[in-house]
Parts: structure tokens; sequence; C-alpha cells
């Protein structure tokens, strides 16, 4: 019985030191300002909001009333890139940036990536921009954390435009990212996630979120990968991972928006062919909302303003100017 409980123990014991004999693959070591040229929009620059790091970029006068753009779940800045100038010429300072954990904002572990630390962060940047109210454009998860935005801070949300939106989302809370806490077990993971990541696995995955497939280039899926050469890109995937369970707004969106003496003026845009956050999502969400301006585009997938620019700016540029 001891032979085996000892052998039990130095089994165990190789098991958790077995992560630490082995390197993280190298291949992540540029700077956010290095790669500001092919992963981000134009004009855009890295700031320090709150001793955390991120990017932002800007279009059009300051003077003018705010429009900040919130990505989804894997984008960044970048994703704006087609967008921003046009909607800056119907007059509106338009602001996009990284949330924590994406795009070129700081990576690591040790970060809070919940959507109600992402709706802080997006405060905070406007306190450091001097934007006492804005218009609020969220893409996937980004819809839900401008939900949280208004939800903390309802007298800033001039309005709330929802993008093929993942309300409510949340995940994790599961054996497996509760044992991401163990260190052993999180370096392993980094191993798998380092060895397994190309730039042609991230392309198909990307491609399978658009009904527009020509609108995946190899330029967009370069501005896209560009977060995974920053040093401790894959320690934020997990961090992101294991705050995924407190993502769940606290009141339903119906109430969010139903603030008290000004309802939230709010547009609900699809692609009608949406793939990962489908159309029956929005038809959900429009009619918790009966009040907001529901559109469709048609032959369009989850990345509206990748596979459509110009739809999606008309579409959006619509619904601003009323």
């Amino acid at each position: 019985m001891r032979t085996a409980l000892r052998r039990l123990v130095q089994g165990l014991l190789v098991l958790a030191l077995i992560p630490f004999l082995l390197d993280v693959p190298a291949g992540a070591d540029a700077s956010a300002e290095s790669l500001l040229a092919t992963g981000a929009a134009p004009n855009a620059t890295v700031v320090s909001v709150e001793g955390r790091r991120t990017v932002v970029a800007t279009a059009g006068r300051s003077s003018d009333p705010a429009l900040v753009l919130i990505h989804g779940f894997g984008g960044s800045t970048f994703g704006w890139r087609h967008v921003m100038e046009p909607l800056a010429a119907s007059g509106w300072y338009v602001v996009a940036l990284d949330l924590p954990g994406f795009g070129l904002a700081e990576k690591g572990w040790g970060g809070a990536y919940d959507h109600a630390s992402h709706a802080r962060f997006v405060l905070a940047v406007m306190d450091q921009m001097q934007i006492k109210q804005a218009v609020l454009a969220g893409h996937s998860m980004g819809g839900n954390v401008v939900s949280w935005i208004a939800a903390l801070a309802p007298e800033r949300v001039r309005g709330l435009a929802l993008i093929d939106a993942a309300i409510g989302a949340s995940f994790g809370d599961s054996p497996a990212t509760s044992a991401l806490q163990a260190p052993p077990l999180r370096r392993a993971a980094r191993i798998l996630i380092r060895s397994a990541f190309t730039e042609a696995t991230f392309g198909e995955l990307l491609s399978s979120a658009f009904a527009v497939k020509s609108a995946a280039t190899p330029e967009m899926i370069r501005g896209y990968a560009a977060a995974s050469r920053l040093p401790e890109w894959d320690a934020a995937l997990l961090g992101v991972l294991r705050d995924g369970s407190k993502n769940a707004l606290t009141q339903p969106i119906a109430q969010i928006v139903s603030r008290a003496g000004a309802p939230i003026p709010t547009l609900i845009l699809w692609g009608s062919e949406d793939s990962w956050v489908p159309i029956t999502a929005g038809e959900s969400l429009r009619d918790a909302l009966p009040a907001a301006t529901y559109v469709v585009l048609p032959g369009i997938g989850h990345v509206p303003f990748e596979e459509d620019p110009a739809a999606f700016i008309a579409a959006l540029e619509d619904w601003l100017a009323r």
C-alpha cells in the first residue's frame, strides 16, 4: 500500500512538472506599436488607460457627437477600418478601441476580462477622451458589453446599436475552466494553443462567420491574427474563458433600455445569414425591444461591416440621422 501510494504521488508530481519542462512555443514577441499598420484601424495609437495599455482609433472632429464602436470576440479596431471615415463624414466623432485581452491591447492571465470590467474600461476611455455621452455600437460579444455600459451608466448612453449581438451570453464555470487556475494545467493549455494556432487555421475560423466568403482576404486575416503576435496573447485567451461565466446581464435588456424618463434609442442590425448568432436571436431581441429599429441585411453573415461595408454604413447612418 505504501509503495502504491508513493508511486501515485510520484506520478502526480511528474504530471505537474511536465508542462514546466517544455517551453511555450516562441513567436509572440512583437509590440503593439509595431503592429498598428497591419492590425489596427487607421489613425490608431497606443494609449494607457488606468494603467492598462490599449489601442484607440479615431475619425472625425472631437467637437461632433461621439459614436463609440465596440468589437466582438476576437475583434479589434481593425474590423472597423472600412467604416470609420464614412461615418465620421456624416457628422460623428467615431472612436474604436481594443478591449482588454483582445486586439493589440495588453495581454496576460491576471487581467479582468468579464464584460462588466470591459464596460468599466470603455467608460474610463471615454473619461480620458472627455466624452461625456456617446452612441454605443457593439458587435457580437460587444453587444453585451455596450448593454453592460447602459446598465452601469445609462446617463452616458445616447443610443445603442446592437449588431449581430450576443446579448446575455455567458460561458465557462466548468471543470475545464476551473482547472485553468492550476499553473501546470494552464501552462499545458498555453502550449497546446500556441502549437495548434496558425494564420491558416485562424482564417478558416474567421471565414466560417462570413456568408460572403470573398470578404475573408489574406490581408484581412493577417489583420485579425496580429493579436497572436503579442506576448501573453494565449494567457489572455485563457483569462477570457476563465471569466466567461460572469458575463450575463444582471437585468433584462428591456429594463436596461427603458431608462427612467428617457428610453435609450436602439438599433438592432443583423445579417440574415448569420451562422454564429442566428437571425432567430435577432428576432428574439426585437420582440424584447419592440420600440427598437430592426434592420436585416440580406445575404450577409455575422460580420456585416466586413462583408458589405456600404450596406452596413447606410443602415447605421439612416438610424443615426433619426
